[in-house]
C-alpha cells in the first residue's frame, strides 16, 4: 500500500512540472496555446507564447505582430474565436498551420511555420497575418481545387 501511494505521488509531481506542461506536443498545439492566450489575455500574451524558446524570442519584428493584431481589433472589434484550417507537414520536423481569427466585425487569416527541435519541443520560426486570405493561405484553401 505504501509503495502504491509513493508511486501515485511521484506520478502526480511529474505531471505538475512546468516544463512538462509548457512543452507543445505538436505544431498545432503550439498555435492553439497562443490563440487561447490571445482570447484570454490579449495579443501580447499570444505573441510571447508563440515565440518563447524560438529564434524569434526577443526579436522586435516578431513582437510587432502584437501591434498588428491590436490594429485589426481597432477595425474588427474583439477576437471572438478561431479556427485551425489545416496543418501541413513539410518534413517530420517542419510544419505549417493555417488559421482563421473571427472578430466581431471581420476575419483575419494567419500562417504559422513551426519547427521541432532535437529535444522534441515545437518552436515558431515565422508567422504572418493578413485580412486578405490569398496573402497567407494556399490557393487551394482560398479558391478550392480546380475542376478537371
Amino acid at each position: 500500500m505504501r509503495t502504491l501511494m509513493l508511486a501515485v505521488v511521484l506520478s502526480l509531481s511529474l505531471l505538475s512540472q512546468p516544463s512538462f506542461a509548457q512543452q507543445s506536443s505538436s505544431a498545432k498545439a503550439l498555435v492553439e496555446r497562443g490563440l487561447n492566450a490571445y482570447l484570454k489575455d490579449g495579443a501580447n500574451a499570444a505573441v510571447q507564447g508563440w515565440i518563447k524558446g524560438s529564434g524569434l524570442e526577443g526579436n522586435t519584428g516578431a513582437l510587432t505582430q502584437a501591434n498588428t493584431l491590436r490594429q485589426v481589433e481597432d477595425f474588427y472589434g474583439k477576437l471572438e474565436s478561431f479556427d485551425i484550417v489545416r496543418e501541413n507537414t513539410l518534413s517530420p520536423r517542419s510544419h505549417i498551420v493555417f488559421i482563421v481569427l473571427n472578430y466581431t466585425k471581420g476575419v483575419l487569416f494567419g500562417r504559422f511555420q513551426a519547427y521541432q527541435t532535437k529535444s522534441g519541443e515545437w518552436v515558431m520560426t515565422d508567422f504572418k497575418f493578413n485580412t486578405d486570405a490569398a496573402m497567407v493561405l494556399p490557393p487551394e484553401i482560398v479558391y478550392g481545387s480546380q475542376m478537371k
